[in-house]
């Protein structure tokens, strides 16, 4: 077993549930936007609380809200990453983006 490290990056995308593009649920048009642009490593994770712009979202009984917070996550080749967020753009304005630098640690086997 051989263990590779990788420079590489993360992305990251703060969304909501009721946020939409070009009519669809943003998250689901993210999620494709990545596949075409040929990212690996894409995951779609929920939050259960958040405090943004317009307050606090939140999971509880009395609140049960259509805007909880969604985070589209990437991880990939910092080139790659760079790529998608150049075709991403225009779909994301308004939305916050984050990226940093990560080390990819790969076990390969052999």
């Amino acid at each position: 077993m051989g263990e590779v490290m990788q420079e590489g990056s993360c992305l990251r995308i703060y969304l909501s549930e009721s946020d939409r593009i070009d009519g669809n649920p943003a998250v689901e048009a993210i999620l494709e936007l990545c596949q075409e642009c040929g990212l690996k490593g894409v995951s779609v994770l929920r939050g259960i609380e958040g405090l943004g712009e317009h307050g606090i979202h939140s999971t509880s009984f009395l609140s049960l809200s259509s805007s909880l917070p969604l985070l589209v996550e990437a991880i990939d080749t910092k080139e790659r990453i760079d790529a998608a967020v150049e075709q991403l753009k225009p779909h994301l304005i308004g939305k916050l983006v984050a990226i940093w630098p990560v080390s990819l640690l790969r076990d390969h086997q052999g």
